[in-house]
């Protein structure tokens, strides 16, 4: 059997004002052809998985398109989204005959002229490989799952988890229902019910919290052979387009009326909680004068505002100001920000030089302000590390040249460019380390709680500026289609009326 596989994966917000370009996918994972396994050594992926699975059966031929992984951020440039589609359907028709399809999507992608550009990509693959060929797709949990999603793949196969430490078992479960399909044992038959709804991230999670127990609901059917695959889509809430909200999709083996009771009610599960995803916050202030509160304690401050997973530009300065204001450096705090032009300033300054300068405020002047201050250089590196904890093991981040300014007690990673924040390895690699530190500062809603596991007495959340600001009814939208919860409270929701299923 002759399998094509590629990468192409984005998560956009709407609110950041800097897009992805290509030099975006080159600095966290781009090949062609043969690359695409390199790319994924020594990683717990999407990719990692389905491949480990195809290299198990003799009779299975991989034929690997393309790997296209950027970071969070504005839609992707047109000119760019265009050159990655086009190169990865130009190496799709050159493959033909093929058996089947197995794609690593995001699932939140979106170009400047294309708000579904995960639809886009499946519609132009299904014209090419025709409507008889399976298409096997994976997606994150925050994927804006659309109809025309549903209707270009065969299936669609999300995580069960966030923290995201499923993408391999993602993969893996992709790869083994192509398989099924293809060799006439299953014939999946889905359902997709989209709700009229968009929640923070703080709370979507599942090991916990009003999300899990829809997780949870579907894992029991799984177990128990009920359905093939479910996900539940707490969908990236900062899309700011028509055709947004959070969703639930079921396969089944032939069985569009489980499929679609099971979709329903996941929906109504999942709409009935809808108040309980608002996460407590804390402004700057308050929230630091919460983690020096005695007794002492490990607080992270979760900065999720300038999350770069999320879609910010992580050079936000509301906590640094804050640790100033208070004249708190004397206590062992972690912090980090994206300055490329400090880290150069830093980096010409050298190891054991003080200087005076400016940080942060500078990608999105209107969430941020810099903060100028006096500290002095105790390191220089070239900012790259791999993830060591159970989100995205083995993937390897660069946050270009890269100082750690301190003052007092406390030290600031210094980066050129943003990284997702996850794993403690982004301190540790700098030779800090968030085990002994009193304070850390963590740019990320929720996934990093399990890579951060152990290292921390409380989690306090941060009401902070930034373009994945939970606080979603304050943001400036235009777009986005209404009514929808929470902007709209009072909405309803129409159950029959937000279904599809294979027809």
């Amino acid at each position: 059997m002759r399998i094509a596989m590629a990468a192409f994966t984005h998560e956009a917000n709407s609110f950041c004002p800097v897009a992805a370009t290509q030099e975006s996918f080159e600095a966290r994972a781009y090949g062609v052809g043969d690359e695409l396994y390199a790319l994924t050594v020594g990683t717990r992926t999407e990719p990692a998985g389905a491949l480990d699975v195809f290299r198990a059966e003799r009779d299975v031929s991989v034929i690997p398109l393309l790997m296209a992984r950027a970071g969070s951020s504005a839609p992707i440039t047109s000119e760019t989204y265009t050159a990655i589609r086009d190169e990865l359907l130009a190496r799709l028709r050159a493959s033909l005959p093929l058996d089947g399809v197995l794609l690593v999507l995001h699932g939140a992608m979106m170009a400047e002229e294309t708000d579904d550009a995960t639809g886009d990509v499946l519609d132009a693959v299904r014209t090419i490989v025709g409507e008889d060929t399976p298409i096997l797709g994976t997606l994150d949990l925050h994927a804006n799952v659309t109809q025309r999603m549903a209707e270009a793949a065969t299936v669609l196969v999300g995580y069960h988890t966030a923290p995201h430490v499923d993408m391999y078992e993602a993969g893996e479960t992709a790869a083994k229902l192509l398989l099924a399909t293809l060799r006439g044992n299953i014939r999946p038959t889905p359902a997709l019910v989209r709700l009229p709804l968009i929640v923070p991230a703080e709370n979507a999670r599942h090991t916990d919290g009003p999300l899990s127990k829809v997780i949870n609901r579907v894992l029991h059917w799984e177990r128990e052979g009920s359905i093939l695959h479910g996900g539940v889509f707490a969908v990236q809430p900062w899309l700011d387009a028509p055709d947004v909200g959070c969703s639930v999709y079921v396969v089944t083996d032939d069985d569009p009326h489980t499929a679609t009771s099971c979709a329903s009610e996941l929906a109504t599960m999942f709409w009935e909680r809808r108040g309980a995803f608002v996460p407590e916050l804390y402004p700057p202030a308050k929230a630091l004068q919460r983690a020096l509160a005695d007794p002492p304690r490990r607080i992270i401050l979760c900065d999720s505002a300038d999350a770069t997973s999320s879609g910010s530009t992580g050079d936000g300065t509301a906590i640094l100001k804050a640790v100033l204001d208070a004249g708190a450096t004397n206590v062992p705090i972690l912090l980090n920000i994206v300055d490329t032009q400090a880290a150069h300033a830093a980096a010409a300054a050298g190891i054991g030089s003080s200087i005076r300068i400016a940080l942060g405020g500078k990608l999105a002047p209107q969430y941020a302000e810099p903060v100028v201050v006096n500290a002095y250089v105790k390191s220089l590196s070239d900012g790259i590390f791999r993830f060591h904890g159970p989100g995205m093991r083995g993937v390897q981040h660069r946050m270009g040249p890269t100082a750690v300014l301190t003052i007092g007690q406390t030290n600031i990673v210094v980066m050129s460019q943003g990284v997702t924040q996850w794993d403690p390895q982004l301190y540790r690699s700098q030779g800090l380390d968030p085990a002994y530190a009193r304070i850390t500062q963590v740019k990320s809603p929720a996934a990093f709680r399990a890579g951060y596991d152990g290292l921390y007495d409380e989690i306090v959340i941060v009401d902070a500026p930034g373009a994945a600001s939970p606080n979603l009814t304050a943001l400036p939208w235009d777009r986005l289609g209404r009514p929808i919860y929470p902007l709209d409270p009072d909405i309803e929701f129409d159950l029959a009326a937000h279904t599809w299923r294979t027809r």
